[in-house]
């Protein structure tokens, strides 16, 4: 099924990449920092992971590259200025293939490859909060031998609606392991997660050359039984969107590659049944206040009984009669979507969308995407008088009602797929 969805993606380092690649024979340490248009934080970005890794790994060679998806702001030309350690290298270069997130991260896995690294992390260019501390977090676990660290945030209940009503208690019931960040962005990666990860049958799909890379990296350690660690990093400050209106292209992909983990690493968790915690890697960073935003879920609710009209044809079909009409009660102003219908439709679409033509996927996404806008505003609308932690509890339950509906799920894949 995998192999029919596009040609493989194969990057190759440009000119530039390729004469300051001469110079560096080896290196312990990699870290890919992906860009586009970040002029203004990618200095702020760039120092403190300098910082870090001279602090922390001062006997250690390390790499920095900026991946930049050729942005037009000056991001790569700020990144070059910095003044660096000796210890350190930089390479600010454009990535070439599939414009996205996930191919500027293959660039940075091919050179950590190259170079031999022990470690590789990967952090965004957008933050506001990364201090020195977080290279040690993320990368000391990888040396000292675990597969993935990823990051653990205290974040404001709106911020990661996608990874808070989908991929969380998803991934949550597929593996078992209880990682609450799992596309977070900010990683370690293992020398076998970077060869992994460079070889993957997912390369050939339009979701993990763009934003379906973190999940990507997140199910193919779990899916291989690496040894995954959180690191606490604080709060994540970085350019937050309102999830009712700016996360359209990044839904799709995410979503994409998350329903095509589910289908291609379907034989490593059949027989999951188990959750447990991984451990928590935590230094000096203590626990804080993340800063709040505005969320229109008034306009929310008002898209997703528009969607539910327009893409009514695509939902009859994925989804029994009385889950059907639990979205159209819930549109209509009735009873909130339950928890266990909602795993349950999620459940529906990962499926659907393993089964149908590629010139499909996208509707069958798209369809999802009212469902999961309805859930998020009805989320909003009955947290707003709670605190954050009070909110968090509500999602951790809500992900239980994943793991009790996973019967359910594998039933799905045996029905459908004969497995």
């Amino acid at each position: 099924m995998l192999g029919k969805i596009i040609k493989p993606v194969y990057l190759i380092f440009n000119e530039m990449g390729i004469r300051k690649l001469l110079g560096v024979e080896r290196a312990d340490i990699l870290v890919g920092i992906p860009s586009y248009n970040n002029a203004s934080t990618i200095a702020y970005v760039v120092d403190q992971v300098s910082k870090g890794l001279d602090k922390f790994f001062p006997h250690m060679k390390s790499v920095i590259i900026v991946s930049d998806g050729n942005s037009d702001d000056g991001t790569r030309e700020i990144a070059k200025s910095i003044n660096l350690p000796k210890n350190i290298d930089l390479i600010a270069t454009i990535y070439d293939g599939v414009p996205g997130k996930g191919s500027a991260i293959k660039l940075a896995l091919e050179v950590a490859k190259r170079l031999g690294c022990r470690a590789m992390a990967m952090v965004d260019s957008d933050l506001r909060s990364i201090t020195p501390e977080w290279m040690h977090l993320i990368i000391q676990p990888i040396i000292e031998g675990a597969g993935l660290v990823t990051p653990r945030y205290f974040r404001y209940k709106y911020d990661g609606t996608i990874t808070n009503q989908v991929i969380y208690p998803f991934t949550l019931s597929l593996f078992g392991v209880n990682i609450r960040q799992p596309i977070g962005g900010d990683f370690g990666l293992s020398k076998e997660l970077i060869t992994l990860m460079i070889n993957s049958p997912l390369w050939r799909t339009p979701y993990t050359p763009r934003f379906g890379i973190d999940i990507s990296i997140t199910h193919t350690a779990l899916a291989h039984g690496l040894e995954v660690k959180e690191a606490f990093l604080g709060s994540k400050i970085h350019d937050v969107k309102d999830p009712t209106k700016h996360l359209g292209p990044m839904f799709k992909q995410v979503i994409g590659a998350l329903f095509t983990c589910t289908d291609l690493y379907f034989d490593k968790w059949k027989n999951i049944n188990s959750i447990h915690d991984p451990s928590i890697v935590r230094g000096s960073i203590g626990d804080q206040e993340p800063e709040p935003f505005e969320v229109d879920y008034k306009s929310a609710l008002n898209a997703f009984r528009y969607g539910l009209e327009r893409h009514q044809g695509t939902i009859q079909r994925v989804l029994p009669n009385y889950l059907l009409q639990s979205l159209k009660e819930s549109s209509a102003g009735g009873a909130t979507i339950t928890a266990k219908d909602w795993a349950r439709i999620t459940y529906h679409f990962a499926s659907y969308f393993n089964k149908v033509r590629e010139e499909v996927k996208d509707e069958v996404i798209e369809a999802f995407k009212v469902c999961w806008i309805g859930r998020v505003g009805n989320f909003v609308r009955e947290t707003l008088g709670l605190s954050n932690s009070e909110a968090e509890a509500r999602i951790v339950s809500d992900a239980e009602a994943f793991v009790q509906e996973k019967p359910y799920l594998v039933s799905l894949w045996r029905n459908e797929f004969g497995l």
